[in-house]
């Protein structure tokens, strides 16, 4: 998926909300972060078809949206940045109480194989 098309996808979610979702997906949302981490972070959130960067230098904020057949990749890239102040998740492109807490794991049950 190129950035072009995730953005419209957001943007889809945005302006039409649906009660049903054609897909759950994971969005994670992080920023600059002095950390021997971050160059690695970068890496895994770039490989991502529907990788998106906003900003530059410090203000910078990259975003990563994983399905659910690519939960390893979600896993991993979480175990990175999860500390970290700057990190947001997001369900289905949006701000949802509990994404952390509650919707994250429900993601982690597609790792059993």
């Amino acid at each position: 998926m190129s950035e072009d098309k995730a953005m419209e996808e957001k943007l889809a979610d945005i302006l039409h909300p649906s009660t049903k979702a054609k897909e759950f997906k994971i969005t994670l949302v992080f920023g600059f972060k002095t950390s021997p981490d971050y160059a690695k972070a970068v890496d895994l959130a770039k490989r991502n078809p529907a990788y998106t960067e906003e900003g530059s230098g410090e203000w910078v904020r990259h975003s990563a949206t994983f399905a659910p057949p690519q939960a390893d990749e979600l896993f991993a890239l979480f175990n990175l940045v999860h500390e970290w102040e700057t990190t947001e998740v997001l369900v289905n492109h949006k701000r949802i109480p509990y994404a952390h807490q509650l919707w994250l794991p429900l993601m982690w049950f597609y790792r059993i194989k």
